[in-house]
């Protein structure tokens, strides 16, 4: 009788290690710590962020500097500001200004200049589009040709020489949000704007956008439907040519995470830090919210499966939101953002990815 009990058993041990085995065969440890941070009080969200020469930009973004929440009758301001991280440095150095105030938008980088797309600030959304260059230590500012609407809260992101712009909302009071996709060659910007296949699914702001290098990932995000947040969990690819092909669902939802996420090209793995599930979106905690998720959620390519054992370790830190990410080798910045609704945070957090060595299970 007991050997038939085994015999009944193993299947099930088998089935559990294998899971165990999968699980740490797609573990990444990830150690984080404190870059100088911003000079500013309260620190901005929706800024602008990236690399520029040797060096990384982070400019415009709003906060409430009265020190009053939304809900408390405070009144958004948005800033020009540009601040600028030489390598190795050990301070940011404020370094001139935008042509108007502006956050909320898009941006990338490409070999010595900086982009910056759409947005919004206290007159509205934006279709301005501007490339910044440092020539002989200090800030050109050039305006290109515009975005085929105004559009802010979008996700953008570099493929190659190809800039994508995701999604987003046309102005404050939208009740549905966009699904369009518009693609810039950085290498012919005088050409302007493609306009792409729509994304499939819901119109959404504040998705979170990856590359592989070849195709363009979107993650996640928020739709409108009659003016009221739906989270989403859905995942798309696009690959020009072939078009878009709907990806396995999140397990929940992981809306206005630092974006562009991490990419492990060695394991085809991406890597996606916090964000707003909604979990907590219809609660009035006022200054009582305990912050947004730390979960790191990793999607493994080749399987299509998605992982979520791991969390973000930040010590006296929240993650934070609504913030641009810069992904530079095995290393993601993430500069300032929104730690709690309304919440502005100066403190720029980085975090390295350490290889897990395989155990044998």
């Amino acid at each position: 009788m007991r050997d038939v009990f085994l015999l009944l058993l193993l299947p099930v041990i088998t089935m559990v290690s294998c899971n165990v085995g999968d699980a740490q065969h797609h573990r990444n440890d990830w150690k984080w710590s404190m870059m100088p941070p911003v000079p500013d009080t309260l620190g901005f969200a929706g800024s602008f962020a990236g690399k520029l020469d040797d060096g990384i930009i982070l400019l415009g973004g709003a906060n409430f500097p009265d020190g009053k929440l939304p809900w408390e009758g405070g009144k958004k301001h948005w800033t020009d500001k540009i601040f600028f991280l030489e390598d190795n440095s050990r301070e940011w150095l404020e370094r001139g200004r935008l042509p108007i105030r502006l956050g909320y938008g898009a941006s990338a980088s490409l070999e010595n200049a900086f982009y910056v797309g759409g947005g919004s600030n206290e007159t509205g959304h934006q279709d301005k589009v501007y490339r910044i260059t440092l020539e002989n230590d200090s800030l050109q500012t050039v305006e290109l040709q515009p975005l085929p609407m105004p559009l802010a809260n979008m996700s953008g992101i570099r493929v190659g020489t190809s800039w994508y712009i995701v999604g987003g909302t046309t102005k404050p009071d939208a009740v549905q949000a966009e699904n369009v996709c518009f693609r810039m060659d950085l290498k012919q910007p005088e050409d302007g704007w493609d306009v792409c296949p729509p994304l499939p699914g819901d119109g959404r702001m504040l998705a979170v956008l990856g590359t592989d290098g070849k195709a363009l990932y979107v993650f996640s995000g928020v739709a409108l439907r009659d003016g009221q947040r739906q989270y989403l969990r859905d995942t798309y690819r696009y690959r020009p040519g072939e078009g878009w092909a709907k990806l396995t669902n999140l397990p929940r939802a992981v809306a206005a995470a630092p974006s562009p996420c991490f990419y492990d090209s060695d394991n085809e793995q991406f890597f996606i830090f916090g964000g707003d599930d909604g979990e907590l979106a219809q609660m009035q905690l006022g200054r009582g919210h305990p912050g947004f998720s730390n979960r790191i959620h990793m999607f493994d390519v080749e399987r299509q499966k998605w992982y979520d054992q791991q969390t973000m370790d930040l010590l006296d830190s929240l993650p934070p939101v609504t913030t641009t990410a810069i992904v530079v080798r095995d290393t993601v910045v993430l500069p300032m953002g929104e730690v709690k609704p309304g919440i502005r945070t100066s403190q720029v957090i980085q975090g390295s990815m350490l290889p897990h060595k395989a155990k044998n299970l």
